[in-house]
């Protein structure tokens, strides 16, 4: 994990806002909470995402900051408009992969409220996390995140006991959001938003989210593991993207 600083400026912050505010309708539902979701009440979605169209100014400016630590490398990106916290996952843009993949989420806020915790341990999918905490060692915590991050929307109650997993993962580091900056890390570490939606003056929070690195499996057809809709490709919304 690494933060990265000042990587755009409040003039390519509003570039990002317009891209959204104009084309928003062309935007797709990525993900809906399980039943077990603390949030599910909240809202009917966990975010929708609006693909950065190559080309586009809000592109030429993602090419710009990726260009700076992984030169020409392919990249897909979106603007996300968050409306719950999201557990415990891997960018699954990283299944299957022959080479390695990255992600960068630039933030658009000044909010110590919402981060990102990032963990060492990686998977290739969902099915793999599950493995991974099946064989989590619970009779002693490695950490006490429960106590110190608002990570509360993964607990799991047994016999009097929280198992919540992120106590017994190895913390990479931990994101607060600022505004222009950003975060980068490999696309199949484990990781998790905190749960800033327990604090009611939240209704939603912006990003744009980038991808790094060519794999053929996933490139314009991923569909996330949480059931959404089947994303649109550049192809489709060239043309319709002001």
């Amino acid at each position: 994990m690494k933060i990265l600083k000042n990587i755009i400026t409040e003039e390519e912050i509003k570039i990002f806002q317009d891209y959204w505010n104009k084309n928003n309708h062309l935007s797709y539902i990525n993900a809906y909470p399980g039943d077990n979701h603390p949030n599910k009440d909240l809202a009917n979605h966990i975010d929708k995402r609006l693909l950065i169209v190559d080309d586009t100014e809000p592109w030429k400016i993602l090419r710009r900051v990726v260009d700076q630590y992984f030169p020409g490398e392919y990249i897909w990106a979106n603007y996300q408009r968050q409306s719950m916290a999201h557990q415990v996952h891997v960018d699954e843009y990283g299944r299957n992969r022959k080479s390695p993949t990255y992600t960068i989420i630039i933030t658009m806020d000044d909010q110590p409220l919402w981060r990102t915790i990032i963990f060492k341990e990686q998977a290739n999918d969902h099915l793999e996390i599950g493995e991974l905490f099946s064989n989590l060692p619970y009779d002693q915590p490695s950490n006490n995140l429960t106590e110190t991050e608002d990570v509360d929307h993964c607990d799991f109650w047994n016999n009097g006991n929280n198992y919540n997993p992120c106590n017994w993962l190895t913390v990479d580091g931990i994101y607060k959001y600022r505004r222009g900056y950003g975060v980068l890390f490999d696309t199949n570490q484990l990781h998790l938003t905190s749960n800033w939606r327990k604090y009611s003056q939240f209704t939603h929070r912006d990003l744009i989210q980038i991808h790094i690195g060519s794999n053929p499996d996933h490139i314009d057809i991923h569909v996330s593991s949480g059931g959404g809709d089947k994303q649109p490709t550049s192809k489709d919304l060239k043309g319709k993207i002001q």
